[in-house]
């Protein structure tokens, strides 16, 4: 009885710190600002010892297995003591972090996980399966094939069938449109308009190639898409192989008639630092006919699903596919392994631009990371010097536009200056005319004065995340040169109104 009692205590230990463990795997990325007040390392070095904790309670099962008795009752009690620090370190960081953010601990250590559980396997196939009882190598290795076949199935044959992921979000670039969709299967997409003389198709090529990726992006101008109906497509690619490859299955889906914002008298909806919220997106894109999302669309850009899941999904529901949108990259959008392929699948030719709607100009900055190069948190992957020196040539070169001049960006200093002066790009745009930016980063909803702003300019914080499901956001009325604003949450209450008139630059 009593050796019963010690497997079943070694079995929950052993199962608590696995999985404390693996949890931890997503934490220490979620909090590496910890090493930074802590001591550096701190997150690696605790990672490590929960890991040494488990394999060392592996190893105090296969005693128990074995019917021998526990190596040393002492170091199982301490083991058992570290395993409950174990699981209240992780509980701690959920209630900091709030429970909002478990799925993007999830994607942070989404690359990770995959070698810990072979190194759990590894253990178990080593230490464990050989010492146990005949009827339990028999079970092991049915649920063992079972698990390859069930693999290799879902692999040729992916669970799900082929569909789109999201509708299609029209990107409005500056110089043209860029449908942009995505679909749970890799294929090459496509984009078909319709009009009274013909239909013309365009694939999502690169030099000549169809892309073989969930993510499309067709580049469309003007011309080709104002008031016309449209719909995407999809060809399953099987096999992209040197000689031959197959496509399988052609999806279609028809968005409609894509309506281009007017040139005055306009609604734009403004939404900021949704932070991989789920909100009600089409109650949100009621009324507007342009929408903006200034950036921070998640904590990081990990996996394929983050940047589908957080911008293309998002943008097409509040859209519907009909309407364009605007993208502005911000601070945590440039951080994650896997931002080149955002940056790459919406292959716009940059990420600061201008547009033109009617008489009000948009200048789209990348306000880029919040702090300087060599900062802890970045790990020597940043160098936005060079960057901002591209971006502030670029702005050097553009004409004095006559209209109305807005700045659109995810951060309201334009962007970071470590020494706190003006960054070069400031005076390049007041001498421009640009007298209002709008943006975010800040978290709330609010109004500052050119008089009380580093840049000069006047800004307007149009709100960000609340919790997982809802985001406070901004709706902003352009009409002859009044601007009027309302920042609201999803639930309808009005957060702040703001009334403003614009210059017009003759």
């Amino acid at each position: 009885m009593k050796h019963k009692k010690s497997i079943i205590l070694t079995s929950v230990f052993t199962a608590l710190s696995v999985l404390t463990t693996l949890s931890f795997c997503g934490f220490r990325f979620g909090f590496i600002f910890v090493d930074h007040y802590v001591f550096d390392g701190f997150c690696c070095v605790l990672w490590s010892l929960f890991i040494l904790n488990t394999v060392i309670l592996f190893f105090q099962l296969r005693g128990s297995i074995r019917g021998n008795r526990l190596y040393n009752k002492k170091l199982f009690i301490a083991n058992t003591v570290f395993s409950v620090i174990s699981f209240i370190c992780c509980i701690a960081f959920i209630i900091i972090g709030g429970k909002d953010e478990l799925l993007n601990y999830f994607y942070m250590s989404f690359e990770t996980l995959p070698y810990l559980a072979l190194f759990y396997a590894f253990i178990f196939f080593t230490a464990i399966l050989p010492v146990c009882r005949q009827i339990f190598h028999k079970l092991t290795a049915v649920i063992v094939s079972a698990a390859i076949i069930v693999c290799a199935i879902v692999i040729i044959f992916p669970a799900g069938g082929f569909d789109f992921e999201s509708k299609p979000a029209v990107f409005d670039t500056g110089d043209g449109y860029h449908i942009v969709f995505a679909t749970n299967r890799k294929s090459v997409g496509y984009v078909k308009i319709s009009d009274s003389n013909d239909n013309k198709i365009f694939w999502d090529t690169l030099t000549g190639r169809k892309e073989s990726s969930r993510v499309h992006s067709i580049k469309l101008s003007y011309d080709e898409l104002n008031n016309k109906e449209y719909s995407i497509g999809a060809v399953r690619a099987v096999e992209d192989i040197a000689y031959g490859g197959h496509l399988g299955k052609e999806i279609t889906l028809l968005a409609g008639k894509f309506t281009p914002c007017p040139e005055d008298d306009f609604d734009m909806t403004c939404i900021t630092d949704n932070h991989s919220s789920r909100p009600n997106w089409e109650t949100m894109g009621k009324d507007a006919e342009m929408f903006v999302f200034l950036g921070d669309i998640a904590n990081g850009i990990y996996t394929y699903d983050s940047f589908i899941d957080n911008l293309i999904v998002p943008a097409g529901k509040i859209s519907g596919g009909i309407k364009p949108v605007v993208y502005v990259l911000s601070n945590h959008d440039h951080r994650g392994s896997k931002v080149p392929d955002l940056m790459s699948s919406l292959d716009f030719d940059e990420f600061y631009y201008r547009l033109n709607i009617g008489k009000y100009i948009f200048t789209v900055l990348d306000s880029g990371e919040d702090k300087e190069d060599e900062n802890y948190e970045y790990g020597g992957y940043n160098d936005y010097s060079s960057y901002f020196s591209k971006q502030t040539e670029w702005a050097q070169n553009l004409p004095k536009e006559k209209g109305y001049n807005i700045i659109l960006t995810h951060s309201p200093i334009i962007f970071y200056e470590p020494d706190e002066k003006q960054s070069p790009v400031c005076e390049i745009m007041r001498n421009l005319g640009e007298e209002l930016i709008i943006c975010g980063h800040i978290h709330t909803a609010e109004f500052v004065d050119k008089n009380e702003s580093k840049t000069g300019i006047s800004y307007y914080i149009c709100g960000g995340k609340t919790d997982a499901r809802n985001i406070n956001y901004t709706k902003i009325h352009f009409n002859q040169g009044l601007v009027d604003i309302r920042s609201e949450s999803t639930q309808g209450e009005l957060i702040l109104e703001k009334h403003l008139r614009l210059s017009e630059i003759k």
